[in-house]
């Protein structure tokens, strides 16, 4: 069971992900989340300071899932990754898994950058760490013999990382699902797999 304060950080991050900041209103995050104004206001000052907790929140679980990630080959280790950006990408909204794969994630983010100046040092970190995240896996198999490329492993970390960020990009334009932009990613990444090992 949450308690207040995270059902309303919860509850804020699925509507900051469906509205944009403005169209927030406290009164609509009080009403969503079930609790008083009083209480609203006993956590946050203001609803800036809940949308800074959220990018804060939001960054962390990033930086988070890195860790938790295979580190046993870069097969598994891409393969968590597909399944942590399908994950990542579904919230539960009354009980049904709902996609925030949307212009609106996009939204979020700009705001963000627009209201926080410092979210784009923390944004940048969150990228070095996914980069060298990549770069580590991919010494790694090299160094085990399960991949035998000549290029640079920062060049490949990048390639990883740029079709992960199209695959996403691509899938909001064209309105896809969690589950095919996941299929979508793993083709593409199973290819240059296969391709990296000979």
């Amino acid at each position: 069971m949450k308690n207040t304060r995270e059902r309303i950080v919860s509850i804020s991050f699925i509507l900051f992900m469906q509205k944009s900041y403005k169209e927030v209103t406290i009164k609509e995050i009080v009403q969503k989340a079930g609790v008083s104004q009083g209480a609203f206001f006993h956590y946050f000052k203001n609803k800036e300071e809940l949308f800074q907790e959220i990018i804060d929140d939001f960054l962390s679980s990033i930086i988070g899932a890195f860790n938790s990630m295979s580190k046993d080959s870069l097969y598994q280790f891409y393969h968590d990754y597909a399944d942590y950006f399908i994950r990542s990408f579904s919230i539960e909204n009354d009980g049904e898994k709902e996609s925030i794969l949307s212009l609106n994630f996009f939204a979020f983010c700009f705001e963000a950058l627009k209201r926080f100046p410092s979210f784009r040092g923390k944004l940048l970190k969150a990228h070095q760490i996914e980069l060298n995240t990549w770069e580590d896996m991919i010494r790694l198999a090299k160094v085990n013999g399960e991949i035998k490329s000549p290029m640079k492993d920062k060049e490949i970390a990048n390639i990883f990382i740029h079709i992960s960020d199209g695959v996403g990009l691509r899938s909001i334009f064209m309105e896809s699902s969690n589950e095919d932009a996941r299929d979508i990613l793993l083709t593409l990444w199973d290819s240059l797999y296969e391709d990296l090992k000979r």
